[in-house]
């Protein structure tokens, strides 16, 4: 099956009879019918693909939800909603120790969780270790649907990431001379000031 839509169209002109191919008519008849194909060969792409739900799209894993009352989160990944759909289909009852061992290395691999079991206090004691997406909300989505309500849970997640780095520190020795200088300005700016005057008339009172 070709996906591509221009790999279907060369297929069908490299089939058609040389005395054809040049003939512009015959180019656009298999330009629509490449095109018709290849939208009929992703169709039954994405149809295969949804008959899985490890590889359905996004309005698939929305149907299910819908049938096991699932409240979808913003920002849940297509791939973290799609093994919470497959956790409800794996569930199986009676509970046991065991089924929930091979459920929690399903979800976390072989170590990323321990498990106690307490079988006089009725405790399950289990932290997960993974850092993978969603982890405590799988947890207890199955912790949920498979332990009895008579077993205490203590349930946590513990995630340790390391971020290599390397620091390089240098430095310099030499000789610093501090001297304190004092500077006392003056600044002296030269000026005149002319002044004048006029007599404009004289009043004789008394001789």
């Amino acid at each position: 099956m070709v996906d591509n839509t221009d790999q279907v169209i060369m297929i069908l002109k490299d089939q058609l009879p040389d005395y054809f191919k040049p003939v512009i008519e015959f180019q656009e008849i298999l330009n629509a019918h490449g095109y018709a194909l290849g939208e009929m060969n992703s169709k039954a792409a994405l149809l295969q693909a949804n008959f899985y739900l490890a590889t359905c799209d996004e309005p698939t894993i929305a149907y299910y939800e819908r049938l096991f009352e699932i409240k979808y989160r913003a920002g849940d990944t297509l791939d973290f909603r799609r093994a919470r759909v497959l956790q409800k289909f794996n569930t199986i009852v009676p509970f046991s120790i065991g089924f929930l061992r091979d459920k929690l290395t399903e979800l976390y691999g072989k170590d990323g969780y321990t498990l106690e079991v307490d079988s006089a206090a009725l405790t399950l004691k289990i932290k997960v270790t993974s850092d993978r997406y969603g982890a405590i909300d799988l947890l207890y989505d199955l912790l949920w649907d498979v332990v009895p309500a008579h077993i205490r849970i203590i349930a946590n997640q513990q995630t340790t990431n390391y971020v290599p780095g390397r620091v390089y520190a240098a430095g310099v020795m030499g000789q610093i001379f501090i001297q304190t200088i004092y500077q006392h300005t003056v600044t002296d700016v030269r000026g005149e000031v002319n002044a004048s005057g006029g007599v404009i008339s004289t009043l004789i009172q008394t001789i």
